[in-house]
Order: structure tokens, then C-alpha cells, then sequence
């Protein structure tokens, strides 16, 4: 474990756990408003992936998609580019989840799940993107699967925020009197000279989706030039505005640490830089197209709401499978998966 939160000069807490032996991503970042929670959060998130990395081999059979008589269409949403459709009549790892609308059991590809993303791959992968939406771990099966649907969520808006022409333009929104919590973030990041932009990414759940990129604005020479993004679901407006500027600001603490390997030194440019120059006034711009949403009501979050605007919205069917668990701590991890969600595999 490591505290970065030093690292920058807001001070809001950063802690990063690095897990050396890891199969996917080594280090996981948490961040909250003291220390405590960001440390639970960046082993929640390492926990996630170790989980998926160890899924016992017995819980793993062999078919075709053919064979197990799968409805057509139900996984071809999340395909890798270039999957021809013979896919169905090749043998691949499969894993038992449950339809959380019928209750049913639903056989799920094992590449949906697990987090052995090594190279090369496992016996059987390739023909799903790799991702770890929806992939989460709480004190509570519950917990873990209403964290994993609420990514599923955040994930499907903004890749549909990215394919939305005039997205920035039309829905930005102004991040101030949202709550005490966000006027705090705001105004500690103010005085070190870094500036947000906010926006809206519609859901058809109707589930608020905030998209957040951080900047330095301030004078004299930036720490990190370039913005950093985050993004999050949650019941109300102001509650994903909240976890994504967290995840923003924790973004900016793991890109000066050098600890991520995808951060490069095109990340720390000088402010001279015409990109540098061209990213500050794309946040400071908001003026007044912003839009005040500050009064919008909380979305229910719980669960049977969830499922009924998440299968309404065509995002369904939604599946769970528990991953794994452990009885001295009470973690449980749990993968939700919705076939029917834009996929978000998105490189800029």
C-alpha cells in the first residue's frame, strides 16, 4: 500500500495497493475524503481483479454456444471487432451466472468474467473485448453487484457520450451547488489552481452519469498538464459528479506517481504546448451553456428498480456471476454483465 496523496499539491487522500503477482493491472487506485476510505477503496479494487484472476477450474466446462443452445444475438454485442459469427460453433470456457429477472441460470463466456489477461491469452480467449466492467467487490453480494451494475450503467453512457455529436457542447452542466461535498472538492481544487468540467452523459435507465475532466488553469508551470478524466454512475446527480471528480483528481495522483504504465512523457507537456492551451479553454469555456441540475430528483437504487429500468431501457439481459469470496472479511465479488450495453473499448 501507498499513500500518494502527497504526491500532488491538492491533499485530497490518494492511495494506491500494488499487487505484484497480478494477472491483469498491478496497481489499483481508491480515493475518498479521508484516508481510510481510499485505502479500503484501492484494495476493493485490487481485491476485484485477484478474485477474477483465481476462479476455481471446476466451476469451468467446455461447450459451443450451438451446443448449449444459446439465443441468438444474446453475447454478439460484446464480440472483439473482427469476430466472424462461426464463433457459436467453437469450443470455449463457460462459466454459470443468473438472469436476475427470471432467476434463472444462464451459461456467460468465461472471457466475460475471469482477469487472466496475459500474454498470450488463456486457452479460449479471444473473441471478447477485455474489460473488467462491471467487475466489483463489496461487504455484501448485494453491495458488489449494485457497485458492478452502476459501472455497467456509467460504461454504456459514455460510450453512447462519445458516439453523441455535439456531446460538450449540450451537456455540460455547472458543478456548484450540487452538494457541501462537491463545493469542497471544488474549492480545495481551487486553491491550487485546478479547474472541472461536468457532464451529463444521458442514460436510457435514466440512472445519472457524470463525466468529469480535471486541469490545471492556474499560472506558472503545471504539475501535469494534460486533464485527467473520470467517470460514474450513481443515484443522483450529485453523487456522480462526486465519485467522478474523486476518481479525476485520484487519476492525476497515479499519472505523477509514475506507477502506470499507460501514462506517457507526452502526459506531462509543458504549458506552451498547444494541446495544453487548447484543453484549459475547453474546461474554462462552460460559461453559459452550463446547465443547473442541482434540483433533479435521486433515482431509486434499489435493485428491482435498477432491473426494471435497465431491462426497459434494451441494456438487458442482466446477469451476475459471484466470483469469490472470503468468510474471515465478509468480501464478496460479484461480475455483472448487461449483453445488451454499448460496449466502451474506446481509444483516444
Amino acid at each position: 500500500m501507498a499513500d500518494l496523496t502527497g504526491l500532488d499539491r491538492i491533499g485530497l487522500p490518494v492511495v494506491q495497493a500494488v499487487r505484484p503477482a497480478a494477472l491483469s493491472e498491478v496497481t489499483s487506485l481508491g480515493r475518498g475524503l479521508s484516508i481510510a476510505e481510499a485505502a479500503v477503496g484501492a484494495i476493493m479494487e485490487s481485491l476485484e481483479r485477484f478474485y477474477a484472476e483465481s476462479i476455481a477450474p471446476d466451476r469451468v466446462f467446455l461447450a459451443t454456444a450451438d451446443d448449449l443452445g444459446l439465443v441468438a444475438g444474446l453475447f454478439e454485442n460484446l464480440l472483439a471487432p473482427g469476430v466472424e459469427p462461426t464463433w457459436r460453433k467453437r469450443e470455449i470456457p463457460w462459466i454459470v451466472g443468473t438472469d436476475l429477472a427470471t432467476g434463472g441460470l444462464q451459461p456467460i463466456p468465461f472471457e466475460l468474467v475471469h482477469a487472466c489477461y496475459t500474454e498470450p491469452p488463456p486457452a479460449g480467449d479471444g473473441l471478447f473485448t477485455r474489460t473488467t466492467t462491471g467487475l466489483a467487490c463489496h461487504m455484501s453480494a448485494y453491495g458488489a453487484f449494485l457497485h458492478g451494475l452502476f459501472e455497467c450503467i456509467e460504461r454504456d453512457a459514455i460510450a453512447r457520450a462519445f458516439a453523441t455529436h455535439g456531446f460538450f457542447d449540450r451537456m455540460r452542466i455547472a458543478p456548484s451547488g450540487l452538494s457541501e461535498k462537491v463545493d469542497h472538492i471544488l474549492s480545495v481544487a481551487a486553491e491550487w489552481g485546478v479547474s472541472f468540467g461536468l457532464w451529463l452523459a444521458p442514460s436510457p435507465t435514466g440512472v445519472p452519469v457524470v463525466w468529469c475532466q480535471s486541469i490545471e488553469t492556474g499560472p506558472g508551470e503545471p504539475i501535469l498538464a494534460l486533464p485527467t478524466e473520470g467517470y460514474a454512475a450513481g443515484p443522483s446527480v450529485a453523487a456522480a459528479a462526486l465519485s467522478a471528480m474523486l476518481e479525476a483528481l485520484s487519476a492525476r495522483a497515479g499519472a505523477i506517481s509514475g506507477a502506470r504504465d499507460d501514462q506517457t512523457r507526452g502526459h506531462y507537456r509543458r504549458s506552451t504546448d498547444a494541446v495544453v492551451s487548447e484543453a484549459r479553454q475547453f474546461i474554462l469555456d462552460g460559461g453559459s451553456a452550463m446547465r443547473h441540475v442541482s434540483d433533479e430528483a435521486p433515482v431509486p437504487a434499489d435493485l428491482s428498480s435498477l432491473l426494471e429500468r435497465t431491462l426497459a431501457a434494451g441494456l438487458g439481459p442482466v446477469l451476475a456471476v459471484p466470483v469469490g469470496s472470503d468468510n474471515e472479511t465478509g468480501v464478496e465479488c460479484v461480475r455483472a454483465i448487461l449483453p445488451g450495453a454499448t460496449p466502451f473499448s474506446i481509444l483516444r
